[in-house]
């Protein structure tokens, strides 16, 4: 595990790199050939000297000042939710891991079953699916079923084909799953082991991003149906840390209500949580 130096020095340069000069407020010269920001340009915004910098993206100084930390974050247009990671990295502690209710569980598997038109799943913090109605998981074409992996369900052939936003939506899951995960999981580093063979995982996941849209619309092609628009919405689980509830609805008036409603006559609605899953969790170790 790399020590809290060197994780905000690859942080720091993953943010780098997609930083645009004139997100900055530099202006791009003719024929420049770097991704991002260069190194000098991020500590002359910051104002900091460049040999500092180096240091610290080297991973070769152990704390730096709440100032200078906050003069990157701004020069790096980090948003709330970065900053806080960032300060995660800074201090080695990873997400809070509190044991979850089990008692919850049920009951929230209970209010799912009777959603008769509404998907709805949770995930747990490494976005392994643990409870799920089956109107989510006839959707999802078993993608988002009890026991598939949310963030797995995008990396593949038909989901990179059939959801327009795809690009959006892999980019705001993966960065869930690096928000949320214990950075010691094993089931993390399993999942990502097994993700790398995507060269677009391995492109998304080296963003380092940390943060993503809560709410958006997005739109599926459905054979039959054409291009379906769905509004997806994430929500914070209180009683079960680190948990998100993830809900889809049908635009109104448009052809995802018919597609929901044909869904529903057609499906056993009924919702369990997955035997053990958020005991399991609750050790930090997801699988």
């Amino acid at each position: 595990m790399p020590t809290p130096a060197h994780a905000l020095g690859r942080y720091l340069r993953a943010r780098r790199h997609i930083t645009q000069p004139e997100d900055a407020g530099l202006v791009r010269q003719p024929g420049r050939r770097v991704a991002g920001l260069r190194r000098q340009e991020v500590a002359e915004l910051a104002g900091i000297s460049g040999e500092y910098y180096l240091r610290i993206e080297q991973g070769r100084i152990g704390r730096p000042s709440e100032q200078v930390l906050s003069a990157l974050a701004r020069v790096l247009h980090l948003d709330d939710e970065s900053i806080a990671y960032m300060h995660r990295l800074v201090d080695g502690q990873p997400p809070r891991q509190v044991a979850p209710d089990p008692g919850a569980a049920e009951r929230i598997a209970r209010t799912l079953s009777r959603w008769y038109r509404t998907p709805a799943y949770i995930s747990d913090p490494q976005r392994d699916i643990v409870a799920s109605n089956a109107l989510a998981a006839a959707l999802g074409h078993g993608g988002l079923a009890v026991g598939v992996n949310q963030v797995a369900a995008l990396f593949n052939a038909r989901m990179k084909s059939t959801l327009v936003e795809w690009e959006a939506m892999a980019r705001s899951a993966v960065a869930t799953l690096r928000r949320d995960a214990d950075p010691d999981s094993p089931r993390l580093a399993e999942l990502v082991r097994q993700l790398s063979a995507d060269p677009d995982f391995v492109r998304i996941w080296a963003r380092h991003d940390v943060s993503g849209p809560e709410d958006t619309t997005f739109h599926i092609l459905i054979e039959g149906f054409g291009e379906v628009a769905v509004d997806a919405h994430n929500f914070a689980v209180r009683s079960l840390p680190g948990h998100q509830l993830t809900v889809l609805s049908a635009v109104p008036g448009g052809m995802a209500e018919t597609l929901f409603a044909g869904l529903a006559a057609s499906v056993p609605l009924t919702s369990e949580p997955a035997p053990g899953a958020f005991s399991s969790t609750a050790k930090g170790a997801g699988g």
